[in-house]
């Protein structure tokens, strides 16, 4: 398999976990990113931008990530992430457990996006809704997601994409790192899961030999 991105952890962290967690070999091809401002999302991508102009990227609707697979194509980074999770025995024993694994990620996947809107809040204010954000809303958030998650493993008494969605959500997200940890303080279930995805020795590889990114 070859998981194409950037070179950068972005969408395709949680899917290189999952490789890392499952063991698996693959190829981690990253186009080159050079950022030239954040603010306006202005960066040089050279190569990206020639692969979509000579039509190499119409399978992913001209976007990264994108899995490729026996010669075929798998876009969209939740799917790529169920499809791992599903090739690699991490969607449980039975359609219910699958079920409350992807109910895990979706809730996930609203925290991030709630998230983004606190990132776009006006600098003049930014600091204080970053202050907000972790002391309040992501220890809230996590509070109630407490309630779907096991000790040690989410769902089942073994790894899940959901374990390693939450620990590449709660380490590999956010930029204050710190913060997101200490967010974590009030929900021993899933700081049991974090830590337990964290003690893997491949997932600590990869985290030790991966190529230092900016994002």
């Amino acid at each position: 398999m070859k998981l194409c991105y950037f070179n950068g952890r972005g969408l395709a962290e949680t899917s290189r976990l999952l490789f890392a967690a499952a063991e698996q070999d693959y190829t981690d091809f990253r186009y080159p990113l050079e950022i030239l401002d954040w603010k306006t999302y202005s960066f040089n991508r050279e190569e990206f931008d020639k692969a979509k102009s000579d039509g190499s990227l119409v399978n992913s609707l001209n976007k990264v990530p994108y899995l490729e697979v026996d010669g075929d194509v798998i876009c969209q980074s939740k799917t790529i992430e169920r499809y791992l999770g599903r090739r690699f025995n991490m969607m449980g024993d039975t359609d219910l457990e699958a079920a409350k694994i992807d109910s895990i990620c979706e809730c996930l996947r609203d925290f991030k996006t709630d998230y983004q809107t606190v990132r776009k809040t006006e600098e003049s204010d930014r600091e204080v809704a970053m202050t907000v954000w972790f002391n309040e809303t992501l220890p809230s958030k996590l509070n109630a997601l407490e309630h779907l998650v096991n000790t040690n493993f989410s769902v089942g008494g073994r790894l899940s994409l959901a374990d390693v969605s939450l620990f590449s959500f709660l380490t590999q997200f956010f930029d204050n790192t710190e913060a997101a940890n200490d967010s974590m303080n009030n929900t021993p279930n899933i700081k049991s899961v974090v830590e337990t995805v964290r003690s893997l020795d491949s997932v600590q590889q990869w985290l030790n030999t991966r190529p230092v990114t900016s994002f």
